[in-house]
């Protein structure tokens, strides 16, 4: 049973605007346009023009905030019976389900046109193939099914094709690459947060896999994950994308990430299982700024 709170009597104009800021949930936002934007940074092989820059990562901050806001939008009756999203803007009656409704669609339309006229329509596709994977494959199938994990790695690995056709256009090997490297992350990281917020999420009846399955089944998965990331992510190097220091980086990351989940799959307490929240946190950025700064002269 929902139990969104009334709307309080009277917002002032800056608490209404942080409400509607917080419902495009503003960290995760930020990944989606420092992912996308250094992918454009990756692919570019000309001189970069700085402005078709701000207007990509401008129109992807609009529609990635708009459907970040619809999934809020949609799932605001689990928001309201999980302690740690009881708060959001919905759950808590600083904005009512029509005013988020309204909010996120007209964002996320304006968004999508936007990328069309001002950066190239391959862009605002991939943009839109993001979103509508997010909120209509993903975000429903995590009540019906333990695959969501792998769904719902799609929308995450649409990242940097959505900043490599910006600048380029067209789809080729290295956009595929950096797909399969988010891919091969957002399952462990998808899994690691469910280990981690389990007791919420079963509470509201998700399927996640850590939640239906012993702990050593999702420690597998994101240990076989993991070691498949590894190779994959130095395969820019032999695309000619870098040079000889992005590899060796890569792996140094990777094998540092193994690690640890090898370490929580042996020993799954709390604590490791934190460190291996954040070194998944750490080591996207820190890898596809090695790319970005190893490409070739």
């Amino acid at each position: 049973m929902t139990q969104i709170h009334s709307p309080p009597d009277a917002l002032s104009f800056s608490d209404k605007a942080r409400a509607y800021v917080e419902l495009t949930k503003p960290r995760a936002l930020l990944m989606i346009v420092f992912t996308s934007a250094v992918s454009y940074l990756i692919a570019a092989t000309r001189a970069i023009d700085p402005i078709h820059l701000a207007l990509t990562a401008f129109g992807i901050a609009v529609a990635g905030g708009g459907s970040l806001a619809l999934n809020q939008y949609m799932e605001r009756e689990l928001d309201s019976q999980m302690a740690r999203t009881a708060t959001r803007p919905i759950p808590s009656g600083r904005l009512s389900p029509t005013e988020a409704a309204i909010f996120s669609w007209t964002t996320m339309l304006f968004g999508y046109a936007f990328l069309w006229v001002f950066v190239n329509p391959l862009c605002s596709i991939a943009t839109m193939a993001c979103g509508v994977s997010y909120n209509f494959m993903y975000t429903p199938m995590k009540r019906t099914s333990s695959f969501s994990s792998w769904v719902g790695a799609v929308p995450g690995g649409m990242l940097p094709i959505m900043g490599w056709v910006a600048v380029r256009n067209q789809l080729e090997m290295g956009a595929w690459v950096l797909f399969s490297i988010l891919i091969l992350w957002q399952i462990p990281h998808a899994l690691i947060i469910s280990i981690r917020h389990q007791k919420d999420y079963a509470a509201v009846g998700m399927k996640q896999l850590p939640l239906i399955a012993p702990y050593l089944t999702s420690a597998r998965q994101m240990v076989v994950n993991v070691l498949i990331l590894v190779p994959i992510s130095v395969m820019p190097f032999f695309l000619n994308m870098t040079e000889l220091v992005y590899p060796m980086t890569a792996l140094v990351l990777g094998f540092g990430l193994y690690v640890l989940v090898v370490r929580y799959a042996f020993n799954p307490r709390e604590h490791n299982a934190k460190w291996v929240f954040i070194a998944l946190n750490a080591y996207l950025p820190l890898l596809f700024l090695a790319m970005y700064f190893d490409r070739p002269s």
